[in-house]
């Protein structure tokens, strides 16, 4: 369409009312008062404004037409009126609203002032989300024309805008990735055809340099988004290669930002593989990344060095790489090294000497997630909250880390010859910086090289202990870190002879520094003791003494900071030595400032989640004598539950009314619940006889929550297992549920929860009771096999769903028969992988009645039969014979010369070797 010269007559009719228009200014220029009285004054007044019907057109007025009120006051009313459009639901903004407003946003985009222009890019951008892409496409075209004007400030202006527009047109398509809306086509037609040619003119030396920012930024948007390397966008694709040759012209780019930006955009290219990078190309990029990344700014090597853990993804570049070495590693470790950048960004308590005492500030605090069941651990073994090397911010130093991690999985020991030699060096440095970095570095190549690193270990733990022990409380720290990195050869007695003694002298350090005057040192230690006690596990017993004694000692010590972590190594202690804790000594040290916290925490602390992980801990592993401490833990517990479920339910139903609830304090909840009964199993009707906890249940599965709905249904499984007495009176509402969240499918770990209390249930409950819910649970498993993606949580699932099936089939032989034919190949196909376990062959004994029931479904899949049952090898007795006579049926069948070509050899073997007169 052809760009508007003119403003509509609409939008010329309005005029406000310059008594109100005043009044307004002079609103905004009372917002900067200090006093508290005259700022809630202006806010009433304002509200008052806003009820006005045209109260977005004076604030337009405002800021584009009042030239000569101060610029703050005109920003002010920008953005109340950047607000006010973005909480307009989309489509509800009248027309005439709209287009005043549009124009001018435009108007403003022109302004002398950067600040009015900025904030113009901010109104236009979310007036573009409320319209709409086809709408708005007078005002795009009407902007990207302006990148052509003679003004300096117009071009930028329009640029700043469009900038901030590609950013939410990318966001809108990967919302509509699967299938892309007409909006979507609309904004990928306009951008090929009329913005991205005008801004590839923009990237380049000659231009100014708010236009080579905006460029560069622009075509980021799309390039980092996946637009141009996607094929479902084939009028983008064509600029891939344009792309790379911006990146290649702005590569020598001075500015530190637009260098930043040409990092991002490297990486991105490495990362995704693009097509149009050959090995050439690629050795030339990462010469320049190397290069960038020894760049005096900070931001520019921040970027750089995000570009060597992709190039362990592919064959090319790890070849490219490997030829770099000796040049990539120095550069690596030297940005190990604490920049000022990693200072600013730095807490005081990580370098203060003694603060121990010193109570943490809200904000330290980082917010504690409920770690579910199931959930992956973080792959540098940093699952442990705050005390791994990489942190919570990223920095250039963690960059640097993570790199050489990753480069050290890759090589393994090929790079020890270049890597050692230099963090050797940094150790004997005078400096306690560079010997921190060395002890980085160490600790970033314990994964990838131990192989090479174990005839070094000795010598090298015995340095990293007396580290632990250094002046500076940032060097203790990560001394902690890197030791608990070597936990497997720490406890190895294979790779370790001196595994005994080592393990002795770390913890004795390790505990030192749990009491530690720093809490950074604190924090470290305890994380690092947390993951050295997954790995030592039954190893710790002889040192249980000096264990408790030191972690009861850290809950009179700790800040609320640290105590996060104190709560984690306290239940990993008790899943890791188990009944060991279970002595009235190591109780009373223990749960003695445990029930303390439990009182003393209100219910809307976040920290709660990491003491109820905790005591879930402490109630699975200590067993029956938990049971006299479980009432206030039930009843706290319950009350927790209820009153989330409630208000999940009144916010699901009016969402705009009500606070959304913590859904991770619930499932918490839950999960103490659980721990309870499988710690004290059958005990547990004791606790049941006083309160029916599992009352709870069926209401919080009405929840939409996920981490709800899996805790809840582990609940279910582990009361089925123990206490189904109890659960029995909720069966008839839980089982419906149990079919529909398997039907749903939203998530493995739901569903598997759901098909393993299936599962336990009805190993309890028996065929006529089971009878009534057979159809539909059988109906739901089916789908969860049927609409299973690849991948390895449903890989799981689809193993677990067979095993329930292969229950049921214990339980309800008759009855599975006739729903045997609507799984029975996809279940012979699972199981043939499944490990040989009690499940497997629980499994098997259920396999064995659906057959006797329905024989004729065996006939139909011979291969696939013969397959799972040569899989369970050797059978137990009870199932040898049964076996032998289904494969005895399949050897009368005419067929069955022609199956037994088609079974793959070791599967004929095993059947002749376990079977007997199976040969044709």
């Amino acid at each position: 369409p052809a760009r508007r010269t003119q403003q509509p007559a609409l939008v010329m009719e309005w005029k406000g009312d310059e008594t109100r228009l005043g009044q307004l200014c002079q609103l905004f220029q009372l917002a900067s008062s200090p006093d508290n009285s005259v700022q809630q004054q202006v806010m009433q007044m304002l509200q008052q404004f806003s009820q006005l019907p045209d109260f977005n057109m004076y604030l337009a007025t405002v800021f584009a037409k009042l030239t000569s009120q101060d610029e703050v006051v005109r920003q002010r009313a920008g953005l109340l009126l950047k607000t006010n459009v973005g909480r307009c639901p989309p489509g509800t903004l009248q027309p005439a609203v709209a287009e005043y407003v549009q124009a001018h946003a435009l108007s403003a985009v022109r302004d002398s002032s950067k600040v009015i222009r900025h904030t113009a890019g901010t109104v236009i951008s979310i007036l573009v989300l409320k319209v709409g892409i086809v709408q708005s496409r007078p005002t795009l075209d009407q902007l990207a024309g302006c990148l052509g004007d003679h003004n300096a400030d117009t071009v930028e202006g329009s640029f700043n805008a469009l900038n901030k527009i590609c950013e939410d047109g990318m966001m809108l398509i990967k919302q509509t990735w699967d299938y892309p809306d007409e909006q979507t086509q609309h904004f990928v037609s306009w951008s090929a055809e009329n913005f991205l040619p005008k801004v590839m003119q923009y990237a380049s030396p000659q231009a100014p340099l708010h236009a080579r920012q905006n460029a560069i930024e622009c075509l980021n948007h799309f390039a980092l988004n996946w637009a141009f390397n996607e094929p479902k966008f084939p009028q983008l694709q064509p600029y891939a290669a344009q792309y790379l040759e911006v990146l290649g012209v702005l590569a020598n780019d001075q500015d530190p930002n637009v260098l930043k930006d040409v990092c991002k955009g490297f990486v991105c290219v490495i990362e995704n593989q693009w097509n149009c990078v050959t090995a050439q190309t690629a050795s030339v990029v990462l010469q320049y990344m190397l290069k960038a990344c020894r760049h005096p700014e900070y931001m520019v090597r921040v970027e750089a060095l995000e570009v060597w853990t992709p190039c362990t993804n592919s064959p090319m570049l790890v070849q490219c790489v490997w030829s770099m070495l000796k040049e990539l590693i120095p550069v690596l470790l030297e940005n190990m090294v604490y920049s000022q950048a990693d200072y600013m960004a730095m807490e005081h308590a990580m370098w203060e000497d003694d603060n121990a005492a010193v109570p943490d500030a809200a904000q330290d605090i980082k917010p504690r997630t409920h770690k579910e069941q199931g959930d992956e651990e973080d792959e540098d073994g940093g699952a442990h909250n705050g005390g791994g090397a990489w942190g919570a911010e990223w920095t250039a130093r963690k960059a640097a880390a993570s790199s050489l991690d990753n480069l050290s999985h890759m090589y393994r020991e090929g790079i020890l010859e270049v890597v050692l030699p230099l963090i050797s060096r940094k150790l004997e440095h005078e400096s306690w910086e560079v010997q921190e970095s060395g002890v980085l570095a160490l600790g970033a190549i314990a994964f990838g090289c131990m192989d090479g690193l174990t005839q070094y270990m000795p010598k090298v733990m015995e340095h990293l202990l007396k580290l632990c022990q250094a002046p500076k409380p940032l060097l203790r720290s990560i001394s902690c870190w890197t030791v608990a990195r070597f936990s497997n050869w720490i406890c190895n007695d294979r790779m370790n002879r001196m595994s005994e003694q080592v393990l002795r002298a770390v913890l004795q350090q390790l505990l030192l520094r749990v009491l530690d005057k720093n809490k950074r040192v604190q924090e470290a230690a305890c994380s690092a003791f947390a993951t050295l006690e997954e790995t030592a596990r039954h190893l710790l017993v002889p040192y249980l003494e000096d264990i408790v004694s030191t972690l009861s000692k850290a809950f009179q010590y700790y800040q609320a900071k640290n105590l996060l972590i104190l709560y984690d190594a306290v239940g990993t202690l008790a899943d890791s030595v188990g009944p060991e804790l279970d002595t009235p000594r190591y109780k009373q040290q223990l749960l003695e400032p445990l029930f303390q916290k439990f009182n003393n925490t209100p219910d809307n602390d976040r920290s709660i989640i990491a003491l109820f992980e905790c005591l879930s801990s402490l109630a699975a592993n200590l067993g029956p004598s938990f049971g006299p401490l479980c009432k206030p833990l039930v009843e706290r517990c319950s009350r927790l539950i209820m009153n989330g479920a409630q208000a999940a339910q009144m916010w699901m139903q009016n969402p705009n009314e009500f606070e959304k609830p913590d859904r991770e304090v619930m499932a918490a909840s839950i999960d103490l619940l659980s721990g309870i009964v499988a710690g004290l199993r059958e005990n547990v009707s004791e606790v049941l006889q006083q309160q029916n906890f599992l009352s709870v249940v069926p209401e919080v599965l009405k929840d939409t929550a996920l981490q709800v709905k899996q805790s809840a249904f582990a609940l279910v499984g582990d009361s089925a297992k123990h206490c189904i007495q109890y659960l029995a009176p909720f069966l008839p509402q839980l089982l419906p549920q149990c079919a529909k969240a398997l039907r749903e499918n939203s998530s493995a770990t739901v569903s598997n929860n759901a098909s393993w209390a299936v599962g336990e249930i009805c190993i309890k409950v028996g065929s006529d009771f089971m009878s009534k819910y057979l159809d539909e649970i059988v109906d739901a498993l089916v789908s969860t096999l049927r609409s299973a993606q690849p991948s390895h949580r449903q890989a799981l699932l689809m193993q677990n769903v067979c095993i329930t099936l292969g229950r049921l089939g214990v339980v309800c032989g008759q009855q599975m028969g006739k729903k045997f034919g609507d799984f029975a190949q996809v279940w012979c196909i699972i199981m043939k992988d499944v490990r040989i376990d009690g499940e497997k062959m629980t499994a098997f004994q259920g396999f064995v009645n659906m057959v006797n029931a329905n024989p004729q479904v065996a006939l139909t899949y011979p291969v696939e039969f013969s397959g799972a049952i040569a899989s369970l090898c050797p059978p137990p007795p009870q199932l040898h014979q049964p076996l032998q006579q289904i494969l005895s049926g399949y050897k009368q069948t005419p067929q069955w010369p022609q199956t037994w070509q088609k079974l793959p050899q070791d599967v004929q073997m095993i059947l002749s070797h376990v079977y007997s007169g199976l040969e044709p």
